[in-house]
């Protein structure tokens, strides 16, 4: 695999360490950025393969730095995905209202975040096709089939939901 550069733009230490120290493993170089704005100027001046923005940033929005990403000339081809704790319809729209390439429930274990990542460089293309394209893992309540869906605690391969419509809560594991 060639090497490519990931911007990776998170600013829990914890989290921002794991998921470098994960795809430097798969042969990623990867810059790290804890704003939107250094996020933004480091995508100008050096445009990379593929962006990670936790939604979460202390300075805008992951969604308002995907979208700006993707309304710049120099970026807009650069696939994003977004990590974010919210993984309901409205998030699912969201996704596709700022053409990010792909979503992951957070907290996400650092392999799942490189299978993201490779997932959309393999695809080439600079958003989804569709807003369901852009979810990769859980979206609807097994119990009520809300889209009220949010992830909580991730412990190794399991990851835990609660439903916010019916309060239903379950694990899945990752394969």
């Amino acid at each position: 695999m060639a090497t490519t550069l990931i911007l990776l733009v998170d600013n829990i230490p914890d989290h921002a360490s794991s998921y470098e120290a994960a795809l430097s493993e798969r042969g990623h170089r990867v810059r790290l950025a804890t704003t939107g704005l250094d996020a933004l100027i480091i995508a100008r001046s050096t445009p990379p393969d593929c962006t990670v923005i936790d939604v979460r940033l202390p300075d805008m929005s992951g969604w308002d730095l995907c979208k700006a990403l993707k309304c710049d000339v120099a970026t807009r081809e650069t696939p994003v995905v977004v990590l974010t704790p919210d993984t309901s319809r409205a998030q699912a729209l969201e996704s596709a209202r700022v053409y990010c390439n792909a979503w992951i429930a957070q907290p996400a274990q650092a392999e799942d975040l490189v299978r993201a990542v490779d997932h959309v460089l393999v695809q080439d293309e600079s958003a989804p096709r569709t807003a369901d394209e852009a979810v990769l893992g859980v979206t609807s309540c097994p119990a009520c089939e809300s889209d009220q869906v949010r992830a909580t605690l991730r412990v190794s391969p399991i990851q835990y939901y609660a439903c916010r419509a019916c309060g239903h809560s379950w694990r899945t594991e990752a394969p």
